[in-house]
């Protein structure tokens, strides 16, 4: 502390612990792949979507990832009054949380890609399914059946490499857990008393770069194929998962550190009645 007064605060050391970490990853990298694989959605491991959260593709990532996590990190958990926002379980809470929950996202997504091409290989068997008793008797049923599954195959055949990518891609999910933090942002200058406001120039970044990274997330089977065949090779999706649950589990927090509050004022107003008699 004598050395190294700024690093007195626990939530900063946290902070630039967290930090540490990545940047010891990014230099281990190649030889802790070995060991823990990057996350795929087909695996969805709880060990790799961990993992995944401290891997980067190269040093600009890293840097930016790292001087984003810097600023919207000083801001959200040492910049505060509230000694639950101060707490490094409430930043860890934070930025795991976000990273898993962006992981787990692109899982359920990956259902819900599964029920759209169901559905279209559905309506295509429909369309030329036979109800009369002797279709069904014959077999014709079958046959249309497997001739209309290779037409969706053939004439959607992009829809199936997207979703095969979607689903077998190794995937970093380092920038997941850093827009957790920036959600964590976004939240507690709305609705925290503990927490400043924005400045303008935060805003206008954060309107650009979140409204890009909604605008050029998978939502459906059609923006799977554009993101694959003409996407910049960034995982849009997940970073939108990762900044929804960066507000939602600071929601959370937010809740706990008013009850907190809450509670400690009680115990003063009760501290002063004592005193008075």
């Amino acid at each position: 502390k004598e050395f190294f007064p700024i690093m007195a605060n626990k939530a900063r050391r946290t902070l630039y612990l967290i930090v540490a970490v990545n940047i010891f990853v990014y230099m281990n990298q190649d030889d802790l792949m070995r060991w823990f694989q990057m996350f795929s959605v087909d695996d969805g491991s709880i060990v790799s979507m961990f993992a995944s959260m401290f891997y980067h593709a190269d040093m600009m990532h890293l840097i930016f990832n790292m001087i984003g996590l810097v600023i919207f990190g000083e801001k959200v958990f040492v910049n505060t009054k509230s000694s639950v926002w101060q707490s490094p379980y409430a930043m860890l809470l934070i930025y795991l949380g976000s990273g898993i929950c962006g992981a787990s996202g692109l899982v359920g997504l990956s259902h819900f890609f599964d029920a759209q091409w169901r559905g279209r290989m559905h309506k295509n068997r429909h369309a030329v399914t036979c109800s009369n008793w002797l279709c069904e008797k014959v077999g014709l049923n079958w046959m249309t059946h497997s001739a209309a599954d290779i037409y969706t195959h053939l004439f959607h055949a992009d829809e199936a490499i997207a979703l095969m990518h979607f689903k077998f891609v190794r995937r970093i999910g380092a920038s997941g857990a850093v827009y957790g933090v920036i959600g964590a942002r976004l939240y507690t200058s709305s609705f925290s008393i503990w927490h400043c406001a924005m400045s303008i120039l935060e805003v206008l970044f954060l309107i650009g770069d979140i409204s890009r990274e909604f605008s050029m997330s998978s939502i459906n089977l059609s923006s799977l194929v554009e993101g694959l065949f003409h996407g910049d090779g960034i995982d849009h999706t997940c970073h939108a998962i990762g900044l929804l649950s960066g507000v939602i589990i600071s929601a959370a927090v937010q809740i706990v550190a008013r009850r907190r509050s809450q509670n400690s004022c009680q115990n003063e107003q009760r501290q002063n009645q004592r005193i008075e008699r």
